[in-house]
């Protein structure tokens, strides 16, 4: 036996009473803004986006593990290049 479609009004408006308030609330927040900072993550093999949420210093990486990650492997890059005499690596 198979599942009738949903044809009710109600069933209709509930995708409607979800992207109503969704909308709006972005229209505050662009508003508020002045216009929306969206970008890639700088991190190299993160395919990500994400919106600039902050106010000072403009967002390069999607989240604070991706950002972790670059500093660390060049921290480890410039130890490896410049290791000083005496110093375990």
């Amino acid at each position: 036996m198979t599942a009738a479609p949903v044809t009710s009004k109600a069933a209709a408006g509930v995708g409607l009473t979800h992207w109503l308030p969704s909308t709006a609330a972005l229209a505050l927040w662009l508003g508020e803004r002045g216009g929306c900072a969206w970008g890639r993550c700088a991190a190299p093999g993160c395919a990500r986006y994400f919106i600039d949420t902050g106010r000072r210093a403009p967002q390069r990486y999607c989240t604070p593990r991706c950002a972790t990650r670059v500093r660390v492997a060049a921290h480890r890059a410039q130890r490896s290049d410049g290791a000083r005499p005496g110093s375990v690596v």
